[in-house]
């Protein structure tokens, strides 16, 4: 199966925030309570958008 997984990996999970202005990405550390359409605060390249959780994944540790 292609997506079976082994029960010993781990999980590392990340949060994708996207300025709705200028389109900039940055990639964090997920934080409890995060979801996808949430707004994180001003945008730090343009200071005039606002960044918004588009994204939450997993990558294997």
């Amino acid at each position: 199966m292609i997506f079976s997984r082994k029960k010993e990996e781990l999980l590392e999970p990340y949060s994708t925030e996207q300025c709705g202005l200028c389109n900039t990405t940055k990639r964090r550390n997920f934080i409890q309570g995060d979801f996808v359409f949430k707004l994180t605060g001003k945008c730090t390249s343009c200071n005039q958008g606002q960044m918004m959780i588009t994204k939450i994944y997993g990558v294997v540790k």
